[in-house]
Order: C-alpha cells, then sequence, then structure tokens
C-alpha cells in the first residue's frame, strides 16, 4: 500500500477543499485560493497497479512522483497503460511525465488556463518555495467558467463521427464567441484572449488532420502543417480566416498527391467549423510543397525581393508548425538572415508608416467615431508590423508580436519602455476589437476611461512609427 511521501522538505499535510467559487472567481485569481487539497505523494520505485489503488482509494485524478524532478501521473497514463497490456508491476517512474508543467501559487488562473491549452494537459501542479504544494485540474477551471475553452476543446477532441464536417462542429463559432465574450467579462485582456483562441483553432487543426488521415490512410512521409498570420502569432481574434502552409519530405512518388488531398479536406473541414478560406489564398490547398521547394521559395525572398515577394514573406514570417513531425528549422535558419538585409528592414519598415494612426485637426487623434476596421489598420497592424519589423532586425525566433518587442529591447533596437508600451496597447487595441466582434458598438459604447486608454494606445503607435523612422530611415 502506498502512504503519501513525507520526503524531508514536504509540507504538512492540510486537507484542504476546494473552495468552489463558482464562475464569479476570476481567472486572475491566485492559484492558491483555488487549489484544493494535498496531492498525492508516491515514490518512484512504487508499482502502476499500487498507484492505482492508492488513487482510486483516494479519489485522487492523478499522483505527483517524488523523483528529481518530480514527474506525475494520471488517470489518462494509467488507462493508456492497461491499453498497451504493460504488466502491473512495471515503476510508475516508467510511464510517468517529467519534468512537469509547474505554476507558482501566486500566479492567476489565466496562466493554468493558458498551460493547459498549450500542452493539451488536465494537471497542473502547484509550486509554493519550489515544492509542489496542490494540483489544479481542469475540473477546477471549468467550475470558475460556464463558457469554459477547455470545455471547447473537449468537444473538439470528441468530434468525429461525421469526420471533418461533423455537424458537431458547425456551430463552433459561437461556442468560441460565448468563451470570447465570458473571458472578456472577467477582465481578460484582448491578447490572452486572442492566445487562447489561437489555441482552440489548433485543436480543430489537429483533429481535422486526424479526421481526414481516418480516411486517407497514414501519411506517406513526415509532414509539417503551419499555421501562419495570426494563428501563427497565437494572437487570432474570432473573424480571423485561414492562414495556412504544408510542408512534407518526399518519400514517394505519390506523396504529392496525398498531401494536397490532406490540405484540401482540412481547409474544407475548417471552412465548416467557421474558420472562413483566406481571400488572399493563404492556404494550405496553395501553399503545399516539399521542404527543399520551401527552403528556394525563402531564399528567393530574402536574395530577389519585390513586391510580391515581400508581402509573401511578412505573412511567412510568422510561420509555427501545429501538427506533423517534420522538422522545419531549416526554414527558421533561412529567415533568421533577414537580419542582414537592411534593403528588406527599410521595406518592412515603410510599410508599417503607411497605417500610421490619422491625425485630426490640431493634431488630435478622435476615436469617439473611429470604426473597428480602422482598429485594426491604423492599430493592431502597425505594431504587428513594429513587431515583425524589429523581430527580424534582431534576428529572434520569436512568433509573439509581444515576444519580438521584448527581443528588440534586449538587443537595445527599442527602449525597454517602448517595448512594454506598445505590447499594452496591443492587448488593449485588441480588446476593444473583440468587443466589436462581439457586437458591442465600439467605440460609442466605450466607457470614458476606456476611451483614454484606447487614445493611449494609437498615440503609443503613431510614436513608435515615428521613431522607427529613426532606425530605418526612407520615405514611402
Amino acid at each position: 500500500m502506498i502512504r503519501v511521501d513525507s520526503r524531508a522538505g514536504r509540507p504538512p499535510s492540510v486537507a484542504r477543499e476546494s473552495p468552489g467559487a463558482g464562475p464569479e472567481t476570476g481567472l486572475g485569481t491566485p492559484l492558491s485560493d483555488v487549489v484544493g487539497r494535498e496531492p498525492l505523494f508516491v515514490p518512484p520505485t512504487s508499482t502502476v497497479a499500487d498507484v492505482a489503488l492508492a488513487m482510486r482509494e483516494g479519489h485522487h485524478s492523478c499522483a505527483v512522483v517524488t523523483s528529481r524532478p518530480d514527474g506525475i501521473v494520471t488517470n489518462g497514463d494509467l488507462a493508456r497503460i492497461v491499453a498497451e497490456r504493460r504488466p502491473p508491476d512495471t515503476p510508475v517512474e516508467q510511464v510517468m511525465s517529467s519534468p512537469v508543467h509547474a505554476l507558482p501559487s501566486g500566479a492567476p488562473l489565466i496562466r493554468a488556463l493558458l498551460l493547459m491549452l498549450d500542452e493539451g494537459v488536465e494537471h497542473v501542479p502547484v509550486t509554493r518555495g519550489g515544492l509542489i504544494v496542490g494540483v489544479i485540474t481542469d475540473v477546477d477551471l471549468i467550475r470558475q467558467q460556464s463558457a469554459s475553452p477547455l470545455l471547447v476543446a473537449d468537444r473538439i477532441r470528441r468530434a468525429g463521427a461525421g469526420g471533418p464536417r461533423d455537424p458537431a462542429l458547425a456551430d463552433l463559432s459561437s461556442d468560441l464567441a460565448g468563451v470570447a465574450a465570458a473571458l472578456l467579462a472577467d477582465g481578460v485582456d484582448g491578447l490572452r484572449i486572442a492566445a487562447i483562441v489561437a489555441s482552440l483553432h489548433d485543436s480543430l487543426t489537429i483533429r481535422m488532420l486526424e479526421l481526414a488521415q481516418q480516411d486517407l490512410g497514414p501519411p506517406p512521409g513526415p509532414y509539417a502543417w503551419l499555421a501562419l498570420g495570426s494563428q501563427g502569432r497565437m494572437e487570432q481574434l474570432l473573424q480571423s480566416d485561414q492562414d495556412t502552409a504544408l510542408a512534407f519530405a518526399e518519400h514517394t512518388d505519390d506523396a504529392g498527391e496525398y498531401f494536397a488531398a490532406l490540405a484540401e479536406r482540412v481547409t474544407d473541414g475548417l471552412a465548416a467549423a467557421g474558420v472562413p478560406r483566406c481571400p488572399g489564398g493563404f492556404m494550405a490547398t496553395n501553399w503545399c510543397r516539399r521542404l527543399d521547394e520551401w527552403q528556394r521559395t525563402f531564399h528567393g525572398w530574402l536574395d530577389e525581393p519585390d513586391a510580391r515577394s515581400l508581402l509573401d514573406a511578412q505573412v511567412f514570417l510568422d510561420l509555427r508548425p501545429v501538427a506533423g513531425e517534420l522538422d522545419i528549422g531549416v526554414l527558421d535558419r533561412v529567415l533568421a538572415r533577414g537580419r542582414n538585409r537592411p534593403g528588406i528592414q527599410l521595406a518592412f519598415a515603410q510599410t508599417a508608416r503607411r497605417f500610421a494612426p490619422r491625425v485630426r485637426r490640431f493634431g488630435r487623434l478622435r476615436v469617439d467615431r473611429l470604426p473597428p476596421a480602422e482598429l485594426k489598420l491604423r492599430g493592431t497592424v502597425p505594431i504587428v508590423l513594429l513587431g515583425r519589423l524589429y523581430g527580424l532586425a534582431a534576428g529572434s525566433p520569436e512568433r509573439t508580436t509581444a515576444g519580438r518587442l521584448r527581443a528588440a529591447a534586449t538587443t537595445n533596437l527599442i527602449s525597454a519602455d517602448t517595448a512594454d508600451t506598445l505590447i499594452d496597447a496591443y492587448a488593449a487595441l485588441l480588446s476593444v476589437r473583440l468587443a466589436a466582434e462581439l457586437g458591442e458598438d465600439v467605440p460609442l459604447a466605450l466607457s470614458a476611461p476606456r476611451r483614454r486608454e484606447l487614445m493611449g494606445a494609437l498615440r503609443a503607435v503613431r510614436s513608435a512609427l515615428q521613431a522607427s523612422a529613426l532606425t530605418h530611415p526612407g520615405t514611402g
């Protein structure tokens, strides 16, 4: 029989129950206010059978393995072990996940939510002083929100009886809108909500790929499904369209035909689920190539740039693999050469400055009648373009706009204050755009403080664009 581990340094058991505060508990609440009783600790030499028995008797959905570093084993792991017909005397250290994805007790609930979505986990250990003192589960988080993104993610994983066009996915867009509205009402900023929306679209894409491969059979070789644009940056709002590509390593003569069919099915499935096709044609149906062809394409963008290739290059700077086993690191290395291409950087800077917020009489920026489309073109778009510019100039592999701006500050291309101001402005502008997508009469419906925040965000964008003329001078 397994006993709770008592190795030195473990805090005493507090047997604390989850407060179960319900939806009114905000996602800014620290994990320490939500974490339940002390978890089950087991030594790494415990057998799978003993751990399963201890979990059942203690009504635990997981056990923390006191290895170095700590590990975790869950009900899902035990089910997999049974399916694989492993012997019951298998040491738990052979089947645990380690190291664990842990968060400090002072971290807000939103961080646990993002971690679960990003890593596809259902249990997040909570630490205090470097020691695990509890575990937050997906059930704990769902209790805090009636419209939980975890419920939507679970629905996506379970769908598939009708193939990529399963009716269960037909109204996914309304579910996403409900999630976004709940998060916005809970005070979560637009940048974090956009990351959650992108994560759910990742889950949807992975499920579509699984369903398509059930019909087409296993792929003939490694491939990578790539997210571009806002999904690639993890900054996707509700009305974003598909921006995708596919790279594959050709091992057989029919590889091209297979992956073209795969791209077609997934693109159709995403459209049926409410993610519209890209009007500009940036979809895997049009951008499905062998990896060596992608290398030549990327080299061409850098070595012989023209207006069209610069547009394509900007979109592909955001590429991020969503699924597949193909290593696309070679493409990142090609793109990193843009650090030594001042001509391309200048073109990017000139493009960004074309989207500067417009000044009214006496140099004022008015927001009381600014349509939502202008908030994108004169607000979020130039910040994204500046992020791409400075990320490229810094040689940074970061894909998020915030990550690129911070990398630029680290390399002294911009000040840390400028980076923070632009990131805050980006989050505020995304929040307002999201409110408009949810049906609010923006900006007329904004409170006076929010209008002032919006005004400050647009001023920050304009100042940053003017400063870019110093680091990357030129007209455009």
